[in-house]
């Protein structure tokens, strides 16, 4: 399939993608796949913040401080 350049289409190889790069650090696909952890990995992680939603802490009600009120009297 041959494209002529016409100057109001662009030409095949300004329509596909490409990855830019600065040439300082060659762009290799990593050697170790990327794996999802288990369902193990989840449970273990996430299990501790489960068990406070479901099952909070006791509320700590620290006592009111006393508060005196002050006297209208008057000393003379």
């Amino acid at each position: 399939m041959a494209f002529e350049h016409n100057s109001s289409k662009p030409v095949l190889h300004e329509m596909t993608p490409a990855t830019i790069s600065s040439g300082l650090v060659p762009n290799h696909p990593p050697l170790i796949l990327f794996v999802p952890p288990s369902r193990t990995d989840w449970d273990l992680l996430l299990q501790p913040l489960f068990d406070e939603l479901l099952n909070p802490p006791p509320c700590v009600d620290f006592p009111t401080p006393e508060v005196i009120a002050p006297s209208a009297e008057v000393v003379t």
